[in-house]
């Protein structure tokens, strides 16, 4: 179980690896875990990773098809006005990432695409943090262990 989704989420970091290196607003920058919390303002933007999910159904006897939810949160930080500028930063920055992951994890054999994208942008504060929230389906198959 957990052996394909390392191997997913290596993928997911190698996809976005190859946009974060075309991009000046990412470079120097690295990958981190989509858990991490208490991220400082300074922090940020930060591009966050996690496959919090994996199910399994029957594709035939001794075969199951993996279905994976990945998700890639994106951070940023704003100082000032009332967030619109963020959310369309925001939604650069999906345009940005969606093509480019979906390429880079179906070029590994993956039947994978995106689902749903969410922004939320903190209420208060200064600076604002906004997070853009891709989720996306990854399908695999799976020899299924039966027993002797």
């Amino acid at each position: 179980m957990s052996a394909e989704r390392k191997a997913l989420r290596e993928d997911l970091r190698a996809a976005v690896a190859v946009v974060m290196a075309g991009n000046p607003t990412w470079a120097g920058k690295s990958i981190i875990s989509a858990w991490t919390t208490n991220l400082s303002p300074d922090a940020l933007p930060v591009i966050g990773i996690a496959t919090p999910t994996e199910e399994r159904d029957a594709a035939a006897q001794d075969t199951d098809f993996q279905n994976f939810v990945a998700v890639v949160v994106v951070k940023r930080a704003h100082k000032g006005g009332d967030g619109t500028e963020l959310e369309d930063t925001l939604d650069d920055d999906a345009e940005a990432l969606v093509g480019p992951i979906e390429a880079g994890v179906q070029a590994q054999g993956r039947d994978f695409a995106l689902r749903s994208s969410a922004i939320e942008i903190s209420g208060e504060g200064s600076p604002r943090i906004g997070t853009l929230t891709l989720t996306f389906g990854a399908t695999t198959t799976r020899a299924r262990n039966l027993p002797l």
